[in-house]
């Protein structure tokens, strides 16, 4: 049986990652780890202009150097790299020791985690993994998915976002909000945002919440 993996999204926010290497997959990984508000530090004898353009910015904190065990104190996640087996296979046993989340490129029995492929519209995010098997088939994938997700999800998760806090107030059950918001998501107000009428569809939303609020009241009145 295939090696099955248990798919997360991890929160990277303020967080410090480490990427030894600094070759042109190194920089790959270490633009993600920044989109994702991680601290990065880089470790590596030499670097890609664009890493080096990061250090300069204040982006990245580069260290010119090859990997010490040191480099993985206090550190949260690690990606190596590097392009020597030997090395790689070193930050991999330093960081399972110390149990930091590590990818290392290529090895997959060297990881603790492995990197999907990722696309995104503007708050959702859809990963493909083959677990390791074929990144070429997951960005094939990939490139699918990014084609059939229109541009109409972005501002609709949004406006979503921006009814959480009313129907928490209003709709005082999980399963009432589930059944709210699939209501969005089928109805017309997603329509709405596909035909580009922002405003339409935020008066339709608040207006469906107001529907649904005496009905639950006269529930909760009834003891139920």
């Amino acid at each position: 049986m295939a090696q099955r993996y248990y798919p997360m999204f991890a929160d990277l926010r303020g967080r410090r990652c480490v990427g030894i290497g600094g070759g042109l997959i190194a920089q790959r990984k270490t633009t993600v780890l920044l989109s994702c508000g991680a601290r990065v530090t880089v470790v590596s004898p030499t670097a890609t202009s664009r890493l080096k353009a990061y250090a300069r910015e204040g982006k990245i904190r580069y260290v010119a150097r090859r990997f010490k065990s040191c480099d993985l104190n206090d550190v949260w996640l690690v990606c190596a790299a590097t392009g020597d087996e030997m090395v790689n296979e070193r930050v991999s046993r330093e960081a399972t020791r110390r149990r930091i989340f590590t990818n290392v490129v290529d090895r997959k029995p060297w990881c603790s985690f492995i990197a999907p492929a990722i696309a995104r519209r503007g708050g959702l995010t859809v990963a493909v993994s083959t677990g390791g098997a074929s990144p070429s088939i997951a960005q094939q994938i990939r490139d699918r998915v990014d084609r059939a997700i229109g541009a109409e999800y972005a501002p609709m998760l949004r406006l979503l976002e921006s009814l959480r806090g009313a129907a928490k107030r209003s709709l005082p059950t999980y399963q009432d909000r589930k059944r709210y918001f699939d209501r969005l998501v089928r109805g017309r107000v997603f329509d709405l945002v596909r035909a580009d009428r922002l405003t339409a569809a935020r008066r339709e939303a608040l207006q469906e919440l107001r529907r649904r609020v005496p009905h639950k009241a006269g529930q909760t009145g009834n003891g139920h």
